[in-house]
């Protein structure tokens, strides 16, 4: 029998799932606005095409980066815990270890808002690659690399929302934590 460890920190995977799905429906209206004239898309299946596509990312995607972050992590700083002592420490902790934060208890009000918007970043790249592949393949007709462009463009904007978000999330517990 193995015995549960209390100590083992906090995967990002599932509050990063969560966020997404909750982020889902806001990302996929500014997606859809972004891209529905330069890809001359109707509302109906262009707005269910892009939800398509932000499913796979969502379901598949999201996990895919955490995956890729967390290897990152493991080869960047291996199971080191950097600590909390400074604010340099707490940048370092925060984003080399953020697909899997050490259970640093009086800093996870903070840090698990820091590490969502941190995984925005390989978020970001898997969204859009994944995204551009689905939407090129249902929609056969539109050149491969105008879908990839204009849906780069549509998820800087979608990101730049989510980033804003994470952002507001991350201020707002540093700024209840003070008072």
């Amino acid at each position: 029998m193995t015995p549960l460890v209390a100590n083992a920190g906090l995967p990002m995977l599932i509050p990063q799932v969560v966020l997404m799905a909750f982020a889902f429906l806001p990302v996929v209206l500014i997606e859809f606005a972004f891209m529905r004239k330069a890809m001359a898309i109707s509302f109906p299946k262009g707005f269910v095409d892009i939800g398509v596509a932000n499913l796979y990312t969502t379901l598949i995607g999201v996990p895919l980066a955490w995956s890729a972050m967390l290897a990152m992590n493991i080869l960047m700083s291996g199971i080191y815990k950097y600590g909390t002592d400074s604010p340099l420490q707490m940048l370092i902790t925060v984003t080399l270890q953020a697909a899997w934060l050490w259970p640093y208890e009086d800093h996870l009000f903070w840090m698990i808002p820091a590490a969502s918007t941190i995984l925005l970043i390989p978020c970001f790249f898997v969204s859009f690659i994944m995204e551009g592949y689905v939407l090129a393949k249902r929609w056969p007709s539109q050149k491969r690399h105008e879908v990839f462009s204009s849906v780069l463009r549509a998820n800087l904007w979608s990101y730049l929302f989510l980033l804003i978000g994470g952002s507001y999330w991350f201020l707002t517990r540093v700024r209840l934590s003070s008072n």
